[in-house]
């Protein structure tokens, strides 16, 4: 069963430092692509998802949940790019007044809805507010005796994980600018946590100090081929470093080697990324195979007053829905 597509891709990669984005797409079918407001040709049809995952669950009821999944979510894609289609160039936040309300009465926001439903229960981790994460299926790694394994891009003393290693047999990499690591982990718990003082970046620099890894790297260096559960909170380096692990999965064909990603997304205007190039990145994490099926905006950066107040942080909670080692389908 191939559930890689390599055919007909949509890779994207943002590669630089913070303001410069480099911005590289690969398209076989197109060398002047353009947005209509059909469904982009990467996206698999319902038989082909379907033929995809049968011979692959066990649970009849899964598999039904799954393709009535891919449904809402192809929905919110074919929005997505009649929206694109109409308002090719846009503001995160269009609408500033009455007049741009009504011809524009959107956020960013509501281009990626979370339209793809966790087949399981979903369930806060951590801390109230900033930090905390939505879990897709919490029991299903419960369950598991199979290894698991997490990485945390972003600890700052970050307390989820003292909930997560409890209710769980994970082990977790931890990596942050700060040198604090996990701070606020039980003794008894240490011992399945592993910690560096280093960033997450598209490209490796192993002058600076702390030095900066690709995910990948990261990878190699833990002997790691597949990351369970990633929490990535490391702003807005996340689409560089996402960018550089897409590329390389596909430079060297394999299934995107995350199940299931809880991460905030940065949209600041010193980061230099436009609607039109956050839009195309994101659809190059779907079609790697990742779904949103959780959402919530950071509005504490907006009681915040961070940048001009508008709300351009947002907690997701992704999964991957073609990837054959995730614990939430198989």
């Amino acid at each position: 069963m191939a559930m890689l597509r390599c055919g007909r891709p949509a890779p994207f990669a943002i590669f630089g430092m913070a303001a410069v984005f480099l911005i590289v797409l690969f398209f076989q079918l197109s060398s002047n692509p353009t947005i209509n407001e059909k469904l982009p040709d990467w996206v698999p049809t319902i038989t082909d998802f379907r033929n995809g995952i049968s011979d692959t669950l066990g649970t009849t009821n899964i598999k039904k949940m799954m393709e009535k999944s891919e449904k809402l979510w192809q929905k919110s894609v074919k929005a997505r790019h009649e929206f694109r289609a109409r308002h090719p160039d846009l503001d995160f936040f269009p609408a500033k007044d009455s007049p741009s309300y009504s011809s524009t009465p959107v956020s960013v926001w509501d281009l990626v809805p979370a339209s793809y439903n966790c087949p399981w229960e979903v369930e806060r981790i951590g801390a109230l507010g900033d930090r905390g994460k939505w879990v897709c299926g919490m029991s299903r790694y419960e369950k598991n005796k199979k290894p698991c394994v997490m990485y945390s891009f972003g600890v700052q003393r970050e307390s989820s994980f003292e909930e997560m290693l409890e209710r769980t047999n994970c082990e977790i990499w931890g990596y942050d600018l700060s040198p604090e690591g996990f701070k606020l982990i039980k003794p008894e718990h240490i011992v399945r946590t592993h910690f560096l003082q280093a960033g997450v970046a598209g490209n490796n620099d192993t002058v600076s100090a702390p030095p900066t890894y690709t995910i990948q790297d990261l990878m190699q260096m833990n002997g790691h081929d597949y990351i369970d559960i990633l929490k990535i909170d490391i702003e807005y380096a996340e689409f560089n470093a996402l960018s550089a692990l897409n590329a390389y999965t596909q430079e060297h064909p394999q299934d995107f080697p995350i199940g299931q990603m809880l991460i905030e997304m940065h949209l600041l205007k010193s980061q230099g990324i436009t609607y039109p190039i956050f839009l195309d990145w994101w659809e190059s994490m779907e079609y790697r195979g990742l779904r949103p099926s959780w959402t919530e905006p950071n509005l504490v950066a907006v009681s915040m007053g961070l940048e001009d107040g508008q709300a351009r942080l947002a907690e997701y909670t992704m999964l991957n829905v073609l990837d054959r080692k995730n614990k939430l389908f198989f």
